[in-house]
């Protein structure tokens, strides 16, 4: 008999499930965007790279199902848009064209989580991704934007009718230079605004001190996960009537850390940072009429600072 007795109350911890919880967090995301166009008009690389700071929401919730798995539902988004000045440099002209710049990113995601041991988990899932930036109110940067044009002059195979150098919307007012009103036959080679989608696959693993000392007041979290995306589709400005598709063409990495105080026994505040990058390669297509649309390689990183509620039950 006391045998039985002392089996059960191990038996009920074996069972126990980790507890489920929501949260919700406010703050800012800094994102980092930088894109480079290989090899422009045979002189180089032309390059740019930008921080945007914008309001953003985090959210997380997770269910448990028995006392081996679990799974979490989260999403990811920017509230609101703030607008930078982007500067594009090419490689021995220096910088030749800045821009206005704006970028948002969303995200939501399932995974799975497998409980290795009461405080850290394994995950495996998906995540829907979109992202698209806006350039506006081009203008030439001098002296460089004017060397440009004199090389791809000297270059031509056409001096009667040579390339130029132009930017979107030339018409423009704020626009100063030789080559201001001429009418081109190189295209701006920048584009004015693109969206992307992608279906991400995620591999991570998860600490949490709580799931381990529920009776702590304070308790940390950290997280770390790898993604890939297994599909996805680019809308560019360039080539407005197609959208580019391709798969596993770039990888990601993500971490999370964040610190709660239980202010009473089922809700936490908490504050965490959470930090993203993600490289894509150059996506081409070869059309039927032997054109070649392009977009070109880019690196991306989101950091937020967010702080909230988080409430289990």
């Amino acid at each position: 008999m006391k045998a039985l007795l002392l089996l059960l109350p191990l038996s009920g911890s074996a069972l126990a499930v980790n507890p489920s919880f929501s949260e919700v967090r406010l703050g800012f995301e800094t994102i980092s965007y930088s894109e480079t166009l290989n090899d422009v008009a045979g002189f180089g690389k032309l390059s740019q790279s930008i921080d945007v700071t914008n309001p953003a929401i985090r959210q997380i919730s997770y269910t448990g199902i028995d006392d081996d798995w679990g799974f979490y539902i989260e999403s990811a988004a920017t509230i609101s848009t703030e607008i930078e000045t982007e500067t594009w440099h090419l490689a021995e002209f220096g910088d030749i064209q800045e821009n206005a710049f704006k970028t948002k990113a969303n995200e939501i995601g399932f995974k799975g989580a497998y409980n290795f041991s009461k405080a850290i988990q394994f995950t495996l899932g998906t995540k829907f991704f979109t992202s698209s930036f806006t350039r506006s109110n081009f203008a030439f940067v001098q002296p460089g934007a004017a060397a440009f044009d004199e090389a791809l002059i000297a270059i031509s195979d056409d001096p009667d009718n040579p390339a130029r150098f132009t930017l979107p919307g030339m018409n423009n007012a704020n626009n100063v230079g030789d080559q201001q009103d001429y009418n081109s036959q190189l295209r701006p080679v920048v584009s004015v605004s693109e969206d992307q989608m992608g279906i991400l696959l995620t591999l991570g693993a998860r600490y949490d001190s709580r799931l381990k000392d529920s009776f702590n007041k304070y308790s940390w979290y950290a997280e770390a996960e790898l993604s890939t995306p297994m599909y996805s589709e680019i809308q560019n400005t360039q080539f407005e009537t197609t959208t580019l598709t391709d798969s596993f063409n770039g990888w990601g990495v993500l971490g999370r850390v964040g610190l709660r105080y239980q202010i009473m026994s089922h809700i936490a505040l908490m504050g965490g940072i959470d930090a993203q990058y993600k490289s894509r390669d150059i996506v081409t297509k070869n059309l039927e009429n032997g054109q070649r649309l392009r977009v070109p390689e880019v690196e991306y990183s989101n950091v937020s600072f967010a702080v909230g509620l988080q409430w289990s039950y």
